[in-house]
């Protein structure tokens, strides 16, 4: 006869706010859960855009990189090949007795 989940022996005010708690709760937990994942999302997002741009900047640097390398390849063959031709090089007098005039006959 008598229901647990109803409230026979309460008045009908009761079960009704009994029942608008728990539904107030339940409107209240669901707000609170979309608002967590509405922030989930947002916080994947960013990760997403920051990811993005640091592989952007990766790519950008790897590229400055191999520039660097090559102008670095570069300026060894130059100095290799001005080495031998050099006469300052080849002086016999020791570097720190050189003045600028000595220097400027030494050219690429």
């Amino acid at each position: 006869q008598f229901s647990v989940h109803k409230c026979p022996l309460l008045p009908p005010t009761g079960c009704s706010e009994d029942e608008g708690r728990r539904l107030k709760r339940r409107e209240k937990n669901r707000v609170a859960a979309q608002k967590s994942r509405k922030r989930q999302t947002q916080r994947a997002d960013l990760l997403h855009e920051t990811c993005e741009l640091l592989e952007q900047r990766n790519r950008k640097l790897r590229r400055e990189v191999d520039s660097l390398s090559e102008e670095q390849h570069l300026l060894t063959e130059v100095l290799r090949a001005h080495e031998p031709l050099c006469p300052i090089m080849h002086c016999s007098c020791t570097s720190s007795s050189l003045q600028p005039d000595d220097m400027a006959a030494c050219s690429v």
